[in-house]
Parts: C-alpha cells; sequence; structure tokens
C-alpha cells in the first residue's frame, strides 16, 4: 500500500510538467483553447546596463537613423525616423499589413455583434519593458491617450470611439463602444501601446522586441522578456544622428543600414550604392480641395469640370513616380485601388471631356469677353471675369509640378489660373484663412476609409474650403457599417457617387512609402503602414552584405 501511494503521489507532481510539455501553446498559437494556460513565470528586468561608450557604428552592423532630441512616445512622435523605430519597441492591439488588413497582435481574441460594440481580450503575461506584465490598465490608458491628447497623431482616425473601459469582471479584457456602426473598426486598433501613466514619458515602457539599455543610449538591446518562443534576427540594433543631407554618404558607406522614404513627400533621398527598395500601401490620400466661398466655386457643375481635366495617369508616371516606378497610384475612384474590398465598378467610364462641356455650359460659363478666358454670369444678366488662385506647398516639388500640370489643362479649357507655390507657414495660413480658391491637399485616411476629415465640418476637419456638408453623414456612416462584400460594394458606389456629383473635393492619387537596403543585406522584409519592421521576426539580415 505505501508503494502504490508512493506512485499516487509522483504521478499527481508530474501530471502538471508533462501536460505543459506535450500541450501548452501561446494563446495567439491556439486560439481554440477556451481556457487560457497557467501563467509561466513572470519575468524579472536584468540590473541597469552600463552605457555603451560613445563609439559611432561601423560598416557591418545594423544601423538606423534615430533623432534623441525629438520624442520616442509612439502616441506622442511626429519624427519620421523616430516613428520608424518605435515598431521595434512598442507593440499594438492589432497590426496592418502591407495591404492594409488588420492581424491580431497583443489582442487574444475579439468579438462584436453589432460592430458598435467590441470586447477584445489581451494575451496574459505579455512582459514590458519595466518589468511589468501589460495590464487591461496599460491598453486602456494607451487607447484613451491616443484619443484624447492634444499632441497624439492618432486622434483623427480614433473620433468616431465613444468609450473605452476595462471589462467588469474580466482581468484581461476591455469593451470599446463607437458612436456608429463600423466593420472595419479593428483596422484602426494600430495604436502602440504604453505604460499607464506615462504619456508625458520620452520613452516610455512598451512591449516590443527591443529597448534601450539606459536613457541615453545610442543603441537597442532584444528585450529579455520578450515571448520566448520568437527568434529574432538580431540582438543589437546601433543608432546614429545624422542630418538630412548626410544620409546618401551614410548609407552609401554603409553606416546606415535601412533608410525610410516617402518617395513622393517634400524630402528627395537620391542614393548612388546599389539598393533594394520596397514599397508598400498607405491611406495616404493626395487631393484637389476647394474653397466653396468663392464665387466662381460655388456652383458643384464648375467643380466637377475642373475634375474632369485632372490627368491622374500622367501625374502618377510622369511626376510622382520619377525616378522610381509604383510610388503612387492613381485614384479613378474616391476609395483607394488597393482597398481589399475595392470594386472596379466604382470607377467613372465615360466621356471626361464631353461631361466637362456640358457641365461648363450648365453652370453658365462662357468665353464672353473673347480673351480665351471663361467668364461667370454675374445674375444681372452679363458676365464677370475670375480668377482662380491655386495654392501649394513650395517645399514639395512633386506637389507643385503636378499642380503646374493640373494648372496648365485647366487654361487650355478658359480656366484663368494662378498657381502660387508658398512655404509650409504661408500655406496653412493662407488655408486657414480662406484666402484661396483651390489646393493641393493630402490627408492620411485611416484603414477604414472613413471620409469624415473631408467631407463634414467640424473642428479637426479638413473643412478649409466649407466644403464640409452634414448631408454626407448618413453614407459615411452607411459605408463603414457595410459588412459584406455586397453592402461595401454598394454604399462604395453610393459614397464615390455623391463626391463625383457634388465635388467637395477630387481624389488625384493615393501614396505608398519605402524602406531601402543594400543589395542582398535584407530579404523577406515585409513593411506596413502600421510600421515598418512589421514581421521583423521574419526577417533576414546578412550583415556581411551590410559592410
Amino acid at each position: 500500500m505505501a508503494n502504490r501511494s508512493l506512485r499516487i503521489l509522483l504521478i499527481l507532481i508530474l501530471m502538471p510538467v508533462l501536460f505543459l510539455q506535450g500541450c501548452w501553446l501561446p494563446p495567439h498559437l491556439n486560439p481554440a483553447l477556451n481556457t487560457p494556460p497557467e501563467p509561466p513565470e513572470l519575468y524579472e528586468p536584468p540590473l541597469p546596463e552600463e552605457p555603451e561608450p560613445d563609439e559611432p557604428p561601423t560598416p557591418g552592423q545594423f544601423t538606423l537613423r534615430y533623432e534623441p532630441e525629438f520624442t520616442m512616445n509612439p502616441i506622442r512622435a511626429l519624427n519620421r525616423d523616430n516613428i520608424m523605430l518605435s515598431s521595434l519597441l512598442y507593440e499594438s492591439l492589432f497590426i496592418l499589413t502591407e495591404d492594409l488588413v488588420a492581424v491580431p497582435l497583443l489582442c487574444a481574441r475579439w468579438e462584436t455583434e453589432d460592430n458598435v460594440t467590441f470586447t477584445f481580450e489581451i494575451l496574459p503575461n505579455i512582459a514590458m519593458h519595466d518589468g511589468s506584465v501589460m495590464t487591461v490598465d496599460d491598453v486602456v490608458y494607451s487607447l484613451r491617450q491616443a484619443m484624447n491628447h492634444q499632441r497624439s497623431r492618432h486622434r483623427s482616425k480614433l473620433r468616431g470611439i465613444e468609450s473605452v473601459t476595462a471589462t467588469p469582471e474580466e482581468e484581461l479584457s476591455i469593451t470599446i463602444t463607437l458612436e456608429n456602426p463600423n466593420a472595419r473598426f479593428i483596422r484602426l486598433l494600430d495604436i502602440p501601446i504604453i505604460k499607464a501613466g506615462t504619456i508625458d514619458d520620452n520613452k516610455p515602457p512598451g512591449t516590443g522586441p527591443y529597448q534601450f539599455p539606459h536613457a541615453d543610449a545610442m543603441l537597442l538591446n532584444r528585450f529579455s522578456g520578450y515571448r520566448h518562443f520568437v527568434e529574432l534576427p538580431l540582438t543589437r540594433i546601433y543608432l546614429l544622428e545624422c542630418s538630412d543631407s548626410d544620409l546618401t554618404q551614410l548609407f552609401d558607406s554603409g553606416e546606415l543600414s535601412l533608410l525610410w522614404d516617402d518617395p513622393a513627400g517634400a524630402f528627395d533621398i537620391r542614393l548612388n550604392r546599389p539598393h533594394e527598395p520596397r514599397l508598400y500601401n498607405t491611406t495616404a490620400l493626395q487631393y484637389l480641395g476647394f474653397n466653396a466661398n468663392s464665387p466662381a466655386l460655388r456652383n458643384a457643375d464648375v467643380r466637377r469640370a475642373i475634375g474632369c481635366a485632372i490627368e491622374r495617369q500622367y501625374i502618377v508616371e510622369n511626376i510622382m513616380n520619377i525616378p522610381r516606378s509604383g510610388q503612387t497610384v492613381a485614384a479613378p475612384a474616391t476609395i483607394s485601388p488597393v482597398f481589399d474590398l475595392y470594386d472596379t465598378r466604382w470607377e467613372y467610364r465615360g466621356d471626361l471631356l464631353s461631361e466637362m462641356g456640358a457641365l461648363l455650359e450648365r453652370a453658365g460659363l462662357a468665353d464672353a469677353f473673347q480673351d480665351s478666358f471663361l467668364a461667370m454670369p454675374d445674375g444681372f444678366g452679363g458676365f464677370q471675369r475670375f480668377e482662380l488662385i491655386f495654392i501649394v506647398n513650395i517645399e514639395n516639388s512633386h506637389k507643385v509640378a503636378a499642380a503646374n500640370r493640373i494648372a496648365e489643362n485647366l487654361r487650355l479649357f478658359g480656366f484663368n489660373i494662378n498657381v502660387r507655390a508658398l512655404q509650409w507657414s504661408a500655406f496653412m495660413e493662407a488655408l486657414e484663412e480662406g484666402s484661396f480658391d483651390m489646393y493641393y491637399g493630402e490627408t492620411l485616411l485611416g484603414a477604414d476609409f472613413d471620409f469624415t476629415s473631408l467631407l463634414l465640418p467640424g473642428e479637426d476637419n479638413l473643412n478649409f474650403g466649407s466644403t464640409g456638408n452634414t448631408t454626407y453623414r448618413s453614407i459615411i456612416h452607411s459605408f463603414l457599417a457595410a459588412g459584406t462584400q455586397d453592402e461595401v460594394s454598394y454604399f462604395g458606389e453610393q459614397l464615390n457617387l455623391a463626391v463625383v456629383q457634388n465635388a467637395p473635393f477630387i481624389p488625384i492619387l493615393y501614396k505608398r512609402y519605402a524602406i531601402y537596403s543594400h543589395m542582398g543585406a535584407i530579404t523577406d522584409a515585409t513593411p506596413s503602414q502600421s510600421g515598418v519592421f512589421h514581421n521583423f521576426q521574419n526577417w533576414k539580415i546578412d550583415l556581411l552584405m551590410l559592410d
């Protein structure tokens, strides 16, 4: 009996060990598991490391640009290079793939019955850089700060959230309630999670695979508390502070290993060393905006006629995609053609020149003074001349060239266009004061393609020319609520038709961003709008090719 009792005792002791060795999977790899596994031993942070010597990185070391005078806080950061780095230090509930589709990252499970109230369960036992474990409070805090903080770069896309709360009696669950249904809401939750209470910190603790070893470090070390089952391509990433003018030389010499770029942006990176570009889709829309308070542009037919003269494909192929093809895509409809639910039936296939003539005739515009310029009815049986002031930001040579091309085409049809290329501060001042008739604009939409900022009036909206109108509200809400392909196709068509008929703005193109690496040094990279280092664990980096 004593031996039998001893055997039973040993079996009871060993059963948990045998079970964990043979069956345990992390929750995000085993979503069918209803009962979470026993939590692993909590992470204990190592002792602070001694500061590394301030020696510049050398070729053969993986080195990225970093600007320490700007914040690394991923909610407040506006500096493009620090934002690029942030996806190595911070993670989010969901992340967008290179095709703008959301996949879970820190979210174990989620559900909604009405696309208004969403419940999210976070992964358990996720270590943060300060040695704590990520909690629901951290997630709720981060989302609320992203929604409400005055300097948050995420405020606009989260405007539809009514509340974010911890789910009562659920330790790992949060509830998000929206003002209106949004079937693609999870595409907006690529919001970096930081430690609760650290919104004012320049380097708040996160859950990403890398961390600064100390406050003044010019390198990132692999975070020892990161998921044990994830292999990373590097244990250390070096950082280098430099000016824009030095980027080409440092990349060519191998002192910088990777560069992020907005190829159609204000700053042109021209590289001499053989390199590999990787372009990825974004929701960055360039468009032609109008001032509806301008006498000549109050009539929607005039705005529509102007839209007929825009050669999108020419602008894309001969202006924006020089010197690199593929860095922008034309927008034949309001919604981006890279949207995974895009329907080609949204695209207009009529005769634009014939339509333009009919619209101008209906609006009453004519060359009344025989000077090759259109004049508009003065309301008393006569005509009056008009000139359209078209403003554009002078710092972006691509935009200036596109604006000039649009103006040239409009002059051929009798519009008297005056293009004014303004410094950024003067450009914004003119927009805010309404001192323009047309402007070349750009905005980064949410990945749900919510056009509220362009179509509805509001304090934070792009309603510079009073083109925002509450009549668009119902069609925007219907499009966002559309859950099936048929519903998306139908309400997407209604949205596009409303923009075409009323011409509050004219979509021109959507941009792609890029990363550049040395030839053969990096394979399997999949950058996305959520983070340049998306799926970094799958990247393959050949350090010999960095030299």
